[in-house]
């Protein structure tokens, strides 16, 4: 999902800025596009900031899919066709970052802010694809133009990418003539080149972190980056995307729009994901998820016949669910069923099709869709637009990833630390992230968990980590929460499957899917097209068989 109206608004208006402060007779200074003006520079950092989260979350939903939370792309039924559109609108939304990139010798914050997003964006990008454009990309209006880039090795990108966040750490902390604080245009941090160091360290600890396994000094340059510090490691110096409650220009959350607008259009949450949650007494249950119906379809009548889930799979009237509800809660009552009707969704693998049933499947609640607060003292009613705020946000690197790495980099890789208290500290970091959001963009029917429930949980999931016999076991464990804690974030529990093959209690599909797990995506016909040097990649390169350079798993079902 993009972030157009954004990007135009601030790009319309750059342009006009740009041309009304330029003596129309000297445009010569802007005579190659590839190196704009240096006052250009602090103009663009907004474009390329929008960009750069576009690009970053352009697979938000299907690798959520890919990760079994969400029904998008979750039978792997993927071709060359299936992503042009994300391949196309990275190269074309990473073009600003590239533009300030040539632009900024003289002004090392703006050039460092850029090779920071540089280095996540494209980091984001080799994770999805491997090879790829890299060294001759965004060099199509250079003096030398090249149209057809050459396809770079997945680890040598990484290994470029890992030097450009210390170069950006460098840049960042030398003295500049241009102030971007004064100069403005930076809506992520502000202009707080402090925030921005600690971004380019914590880019860097991911890029280590995901590579490990593929880099021969993988383990022992993450446990170094880790103990040499000064990366993100408190909520208020996340990187994050705020979503506004404004509709002309657009500024509200994709997911919100997607599901409140009107007749709910967004993707099934899954069944596993929600009925887990339930029984683990999850306290962010309330902030994900929005319960539109309290009614019980009936297997008796055709018309309900036709919407209720797949095989057995609607979870009001699956025997195995109240089972387990007899064992948490004790013997359900009418509003318990009323209530888990409200929990429609499907079970991972599910294609049979999309009934008329957008006024009944569960829809994004407070987090991170800014949509409504879906507790049981609110009745459940269908969504028919003008409902909710849509001012979420998108977690795009935050202190709650970094926990997560260094729990990895413990248990499996050698770092140091308490795996356990960094854990517990993971948990309620995010459980706090989850209700601070949805106590403020639902103020009026929000209720946040008392701190006994939240203690409870927490406990429960320490217990989990405790009973687990070795490190293998306590990452499972671990990647487990991790998963509950990346609704809104897929790329980043998609990576960890790929990497550790954790969590390994995510349910196989319920149908055979028509292919095998993603390793990667399917390269685009389009670049095929375009570019012959693509060619090769759409023919020799298979996305369920040929896994990206640092996984070492190559995770694949059972049936």
């Amino acid at each position: 999902m993009k972030l157009k109206n954004i990007s135009k608004i601030i790009l319309t208006t750059s342009i006009v800025s740009i041309m009304s402060s330029c003596d129309m007779t000297e445009l010569d200074i802007n005579r190659d596009l590839n190196r704009p003006s240096v006052a250009a520079v602090k103009l663009l950092l907004p474009t390329a900031e929008s960009a750069a989260v576009n690009a970053i979350t352009s697979l938000s939903e299907n690798s959520l899919g890919f990760a079994g939370l969400l029904s998008s792309a979750d039978n792997y039924d993927l071709n060359n066709q299936s992503y042009n559109g994300t391949w196309n609108g990275f190269y074309r939304d990473l073009n600003n970052v590239e533009a300030i990139i040539n632009a900024s010798a003289n002004s090392p914050h703006y050039l460092g802010i850029a090779q920071t997003l540089k280095a996540l964006a494209m980091g984001n990008f080799v994770d999805m694809f491997g090879d790829a454009p890299y060294s001759e990309a965004w060099k199509g209006n250079a003096e030398t133009a090249i149209i057809t880039p050459k396809f770079d090795k997945d680890s040598e990108i990484y290994e470029d990418l890992i030097k450009l966040c210390d170069q950006a750490v460098t840049n960042l902390s030398k003295t500049s003539p241009v102030s971007v604080a004064t100069e403005g245009g930076d809506f992520l941090y502000k202009g707080s080149i402090a925030k921005w160091i600690k971004l380019a360290k914590t880019v860097k600890i991911k890029l280590l972190l995901t590579s490990r396994k593929g880099r021969a000094t993988g383990n022992a340059d993450l446990k170094a980056a880790l103990a040499a510090g000064g990366y993100i490691s408190d909520p208020a110096d996340d990187f994050i995307y705020r979503f506004s409650t404004a509709s002309a220009p657009e500024g509200r959350h994709p997911w919100f729009r997607s599901a409140y607008l009107a007749d709910n259009g967004f993707s099934y949450p899954s069944h596993q994901l929600m009925s887990e949650m339930i029984f683990n007494k999850d306290p962010r249950l309330d902030f994900y998820f929005y319960r539109q119906t309290d009614k019980i379809l009936d297997p008796s009548n055709p018309t309900d016949r036709g919407t209720i889930p797949y095989g057995g799979s609607y979870l009001v009237l699956k025997p195995a669910f109240w089972e387990k509800w007899n064992q948490v809660f004790g013997k359900p009552t009418k509003a318990d069923s009323s209530y888990v009707a409200g929990f429609f969704g499907r079970d991972r693998g599910d294609n049979t099709g999309v009934p008329q049933d957008g006024a009944l499947r569960t829809a994004p609640g407070a987090y991170p869709a800014g949509g409504l607060y879906g507790g049981r003292s609110v009745a459940a009613k269908a969504l028919t637009g003008g409902r909710g705020s849509g001012n979420g946000m998108w977690p795009l690197l935050t202190s709650n990833n970094i926990k997560f790495y260094q729990i990895e980099s413990i248990l499996d890789g050698g770092g140091d630390g308490n795996a356990r208290a960094i854990f517990e500290s993971a948990i309620r970091e995010h459980i706090k992230r989850v209700v601070d959001l949805g106590l403020s963009v639902d103020a009026a029917n929000a209720k946040a968990p008392a701190t006994a429930d939240i203690d409870a949980y927490v406990n429960s999931q320490l217990a989990l980590f405790d009973a687990a016999p070795s490190n293998n076991a306590k990452l499972n464990v671990v990647m487990k929460q991790m998963w509950f804690c990346s609704w809104g974030q897929g790329i980043e529990i998609w990576n960890a499957l790929r990497r550790t093959g954790f969590p390994s209690t995510v349910n196989n599909p319920i149908i055979k899917p028509a292919r095998q797990f993603a390793l990667r995506l399917p390269y685009p016909s389009q670049e095929g097209s375009l570019n012959s040097n693509a060619s090769s990649k759409l023919t020799e390169v298979i996305f369920d068989r040929d896994p990206v350079f640092w996984d070492k798993v190559k995770l694949k079902w059972e049936f």
